[in-house]
């Protein structure tokens, strides 16, 4: 029998319906989205502009949501309370006390939560693996993610729609969109750190925070960029940097040491891997596709299939609640060691409490 899987939130979460569908043993049954113009051109498939009406009469066994950051608190909550298991984006909450009573309610209902990190099942993270699996790397004892994006053409919103930057003086009666209210910058750590962690098979142990508040457009963006040192349970050091209000239309590093090699990687105006290990002295570029795996499967679509695999066999998730918090949560850490003259914040292990 089908898994019934219904995805909230269709500004990206068509992406979602899409993969569903390519999955063998999943049936995408209805959708949620309050803007109607979105769902005209799905087939197939029942539409709510109401999510608790959605998860009533839709008799899901998964939901992903997909909705404004804001609301994937209370969402998941609310679908967890209603016996769905719950696949979710970034960022899954904004605090502490919200990780935590993610964390009791899965365990309470015993039903199943991902964080849907899809950055972390990108081609490259395969094939590191393979390097660091091999030794070739040795122990990862640093560790950079840099995440940069320009996003103030959708910080603000008119009748209209979005303002774009440059059209800001002109529209004096826009709103700030929840991007501009709701996302300091290192509450969207995940895509860097999760890949990381994933990688020296570790978790934070303690956060420091930098903020280097508000310049770009102070009027609008509670910060340009974030920054954070955090210590590993390893003994490892990794450094996050990031920002959405600085002037890089999308810029992406990461960068690995260990005791036996280091690897670069950089999707900054193109794609860029340099390595080097013990055996040479000199940096070597690798062929090592970004997102192309090794299966050629779209990677979302990999995510899915693993997750939805989970509920169905009563196995743990990919990534079950407590690593999908041990991706997001130091840089919550972070944001509140920035706020105390950052001074070190010690982050909670989900699987003690």
């Amino acid at each position: 029998m089908a898994l019934r899987c219904g995805v909230a939130g269709l500004n990206r979460g068509k992406r979602f319906v899409e993969a569903f569908r390519a999955i063998d043993g999943c049936e995408v049954c209805s959708v949620c989205e309050p803007d109607a113009q979105r769902v005209t051109d799905l087939e197939g498939v029942e539409a709510f502009d109401d999510f608790e009406t959605f998860l009533e009469k839709s008799g899901l066994d998964i939901v992903a949501i997909i909705t404004p950051g804001p609301l994937h608190f209370d969402q998941t909550l609310i679908a967890l309370e209603r016996g769905v298991h719950v696949l979710c984006e970034t960022p899954p909450v904004y605090s502490v006390d919200e990780a935590w009573a993610v964390v009791r309610k899965v365990r309470e209902t015993g039903l199943k939560y991902m964080l849907c990190e899809d950055y972390i099942w990108h081609g490259w993270v395969e094939r590191v693996k393979e390097l660091i699996d091999d030794g070739r790397l040795g122990d990862i004892v640093y560790a950079e993610g840099d995440y940069t994006h320009d996003c103030r053409g959708i910080m603000l919103f008119d009748d209209k729609g979005r303002v774009p930057f440059e059209e800001k003086e002109r529209h004096a009666n826009a709103h700030k969109a929840w991007r501009a209210t709701h996302l300091p910058p290192l509450s969207y750590c995940s895509h860097t750190l999760g890949p990381l962690l994933h990688l020296m098979q570790d978790r934070i142990v303690t956060a420091v925070g930098m903020d280097a508040g508000p310049h770009t457009w102070p009027e609008v963006c509670a910060s340009d960029l974030q920054a954070g040192l955090f210590r590993t349970e390893k003994c490892s050091v990794i450094r996050l940097t990031n920002g959405f209000c600085v002037a890089h239309p999308f810029a992406l590093t990461y960068n690995l040491c260990g005791t036996r090699g280091s690897i670069k990687l950089s999707k900054v105006g193109g794609q860029s891997v340099v390595a080097a290990f013990d055996n040479g002295k000199a940096w070597e570029p690798l062929e090592l596709p970004w997102n192309d795996r090794r299966d050629g499967r779209p990677f979302l679509e990999v995510v899915l299939e693993q997750f939805a695999e989970s509920v169905r066999r009563d196995t743990k998730p990919p990534l079950d609640v407590c690593e999908s918090m041990d991706c997001v949560v130091p840089g919550l850490c972070a944001i509140e060691s920035a706020r105390k003259g950052s001074r070190p914040v010690r982050v909670p292990d989900f699987r003690t409490g």
